[in-house]
């Protein structure tokens, strides 16, 4: 119930982009700084393993960096930012799986994590681990590649396996 509670909180407050970002609005370039703290934060998770809700995770293997699903998610997060809107599905209908060919990605496997409003890597990684599905994503196994980018407030996480 308390999960339920803190989910309709967080997406109530993800509906209200007038908040200040510490950050600069630039996509996450290759490995460099935002890029690798994103890469850094959700491979230590992997590393340790963690309780996802109820379950627990044992530790992964660690991600790579793939620029395709950076751009991916630079998409999205533009997307959602220019058009003020939150979710997973695109202003123009498309969905992550479309939005990850669209970039070149030719996967077998892909996930997306969103969120808005965070002011960092560590904070937003911290975030999806409070929430079991997006906590799932970074920790299984189906996933070798990641990329993620931030558009002022918005940021997205795109996990993938080619």
């Amino acid at each position: 119930m308390l999960n339920a509670l803190l989910v309709t909180l967080a997406l109530w407050s993800c509906a209200r982009p007038e908040v200040e970002s510490p950050v600069s609005d630039e996509g996450l370039p290759g490995a460099t700084n935002l890029a690798g703290q994103m890469l850094e934060e959700v491979n230590a998770l992997r590393a340790e393993g963690c309780r996802c809700g109820g379950r627990w995770m044992p530790p992964v293997p660690a991600l790579q960096w793939n620029d395709k699903l950076e751009q991916a998610a630079l998409r999205h997060a533009s997307d959602m930012a220019d058009n003020g809107f939150f979710g997973h599905r695109g202003s123009d209908g498309s969905t992550m799986s479309a939005r990850a060919s669209q970039a070149g990605y030719n996967w077998r496997a892909v996930a997306e994590n969103i969120a808005w409003g965070y002011p960092d890597a560590a904070s937003v990684v911290a975030g999806w681990k409070d929430s079991p599905g997006h906590c799932e994503n970074m920790m299984s196994r189906d996933y070798a590649e990641m990329g993620a980018a931030r558009k002022g407030a918005y940021w997205v996480l795109d996990l993938g396996r080619r």
